[in-house]
């Protein structure tokens, strides 16, 4: 049997759209036995079967790439990263079930490999890159092929998780995008995602805090988080770093580690009732015989 770990991912980090995420130590939990028939468990109902569910999609992905014939194997899932929230539930599915593929195959691709898979199948390589490489990464695509850049974060960051109790589709988040952008808006962003790679291995949070000022997509997507003003708020007052992870409806708040300020943050959120969550800087996907 093969266990397959995969952290939950924070994209985009305000500024770096489409381009940067980290990955975050949340788990979606994967298991893969051969067996003579695909089963499921663990999944909730309307995903126990072939013909919806991701996992087994992105797995015959790979064995078709390939050229290969399909083995057949059993799927568990225990899954901890809340669906449909900003926090990369659906590629810890698409990753679980490509590397999956490949150990079946015998390993035959490399990491690199595998992450062009994923990226073919998410469409872009945001939170597919640090559920696979771990840390901070930073994607980019040349000719057919994305290339990763994998960046140290400092540990001494605290990463804080703010979940209201309602989904939001990546889907829906970018029909509120606009068509185009003028210059100055993609200057602001590019003058920005150079440097957050440097502010969070320094742990460096007064530098992120004027990093995190998107004109690209927070300003369209925040609309559709009625507390995201409310929560901004909170942390612009105790000048603290935030963003929407991914494309909502989590939230990420970045700070140093200061347990005063922390204790201070987490007695203001309390009002919201939403899940928060404490979490560090992950490893990528981990893969275990059993």
């Amino acid at each position: 049997m093969l266990q397959v770990k995969v952290p939950a991912t924070s994209a985009n980090l305000c500024v770096g759209f489409d381009v940067l995420g980290l990955a975050l130590s949340l788990y979606n939990t994967f298991t893969f036995e051969k067996s003579n028939e695909f089963e499921f468990f663990g999944f909730d109902d309307e995903f126990n079967n072939i013909n919806n569910n991701l996992v087994y999609d992105s797995y015959k992905y790979t064995f078709d790439k390939l050229g290969r014939e399909l083995i057949p194997v059993r799927i568990g899932f225990k899954g901890d990263i809340p669906v449909s929230r900003g926090l990369g539930s659906s590629s810890s599915l698409i990753v679980a079930g490509v590397f999956a593929a490949n150990y079946f195959l015998g390993n035959p691709l490399t990491k690199n490999q595998l992450f062009d898979i994923t990226v073919s199948i998410e469409g872009h390589p945001d939170n597919v890159a640090p559920a696979i490489y771990g840390s901070l990464v930073a994607s980019y695509k040349y000719e057919n092929n994305f290339y990763p850049n994998i960046y140290k974060v400092s540990k001494d960051l605290d990463f804080i998780t703010v979940t209201p109790p309602f989904h939001l589709s990546t889907h829906e988040a970018r029909k509120v995008l606009p068509q185009e952008l003028p210059y100055s808006d993609i200057v602001n962003n590019t003058s920005r995602i150079v440097n957050i790679p440097r502010a969070l291995e320094r742990g460096d949070v007064s530098m992120l805090k004027r990093l995190f000022i998107d004109t690209m997509h927070e300003p369209y997507r925040s609309k559709l988080i009625p507390t995201y003003d409310d929560i901004k708020a909170i942390c612009d007052k105790l000048n603290v770093c935030f963003a929407i992870s991914g494309s909502g409806s989590t939230m990420l708040i970045i700070l140093k580690k200061n347990k005063k300020k922390l204790d201070n943050l987490l007695k203001k959120l309390k009002p919201f009732n939403y899940d928060v969550k404490k979490l560090r800087i992950a490893s990528g996907v981990k893969m275990e015989e059993m």
